[in-house]
């Protein structure tokens, strides 16, 4: 063998040695990649509502809607077979007519939460202005509004209606009825009320979200959570999945059909 040979045979073979080097950690890579992938997969997979209904039902409500990620919302809604009560502010409302006749489409109820978000005990705006004055004839504009607004967009006259803070009182409450809706309050002073609070709104995780409802599920009860806001409405997206998998546990199925007692005995309690 020449000397020009002899030079060139350990070259090669670090060169062999160094592309299978390379091929091995390729192979690594895309391994990991992949189970990276399947594993991701595991965790995105939807496991809907899926069982005989036997432990009973609970209502699913969200306010403040429509918004950003309101059409999220509503398909992890129809993934997970759920659905709900949505309770819409008017001014919200404008320029979504699709998304008020998807939802109504996909079986949710559309519920009225006032035209400006208001508080209907004070006439207090989001803003921090107050109306004045305020009476009946401004409670019953601020329904008709956000009613006449869903009716527009093609959803039914809503037959619920959910006070802005949960600021209600007997004024408020007669106003509504002549409208033909009765209150969905979104808390209640005792567990037994069976109104349960998700807290979503108040800058907590998913996890936390998931656990507020988990802890007071149970046939019955009905759940607070909303649609109106950026990282809180997509905490309670995600938030969606465990408290499924629980119902699936205790064998409960969601409904829209809203107890008569859904009041939370808040007009007992003083005006």
């Amino acid at each position: 063998m020449s000397r020009w040979r002899a030079a060139l045979v350990p070259l090669a073979v670090v060169l062999a040695l160094a592309f299978a080097g390379s091929r091995v950690v390729d192979d690594v890579s895309e391994a990991a990649s992949s189970a990276d992938q399947v594993q991701a997969g595991v965790q995105q997979a939807v496991r809907p509502v899926a069982n005989d209904c036997s432990g009973g039902s609970v209502v699913f409500t969200f306010d403040d809607g429509p918004r950003q990620h309101t059409g999220e919302l509503l398909d992890r809604l129809r993934d997970l077979r759920i659905r709900a009560v949505f309770f819409w502010s008017g001014h919200n409302l404008e320029g979504r007519g699709d998304v008020v006749r998807r939802a109504a489409a996909d079986g949710h109820v559309l519920g009225n939460h006032t035209q400006s978000h208001a508080n209907l005990t004070s006439g207090v705006l989001p803003s921090g202005a107050t109306v004045a004055p305020w009476g009946a004839e401004q409670i019953r504009a601020e329904l008709q509004g956000a009613s006449d607004l869903l009716e527009r967009h093609g959803a039914p006259a809503p037959q619920y209606y959910r006070p802005p803070y949960g600021a209600v009182n007997r004024q408020v409450d007669d106003v509504a009825l002549s409208l033909g809706m009765r209150l969905v309050m979104s808390y209640g002073h005792e567990a037994s009320d069976g109104l349960v609070d998700s807290h979503d709104t108040e800058g907590i995780s998913a996890g936390e979200v998931s656990a507020n409802v988990i802890g007071q599920l149970r046939d019955g009860v009905i759940i607070t959570m909303h649609d109106g806001l950026g990282q809180a409405t997509l905490n309670s997206i995600e938030a969606l999945q465990p408290i499924v998998d629980e119902m699936n546990q205790r064998r409960l199925c969601a409904t829209t059909e809203v107890r008569p007692d859904a009041s939370g005995r808040v007009l007992q309690f003083g005006e």
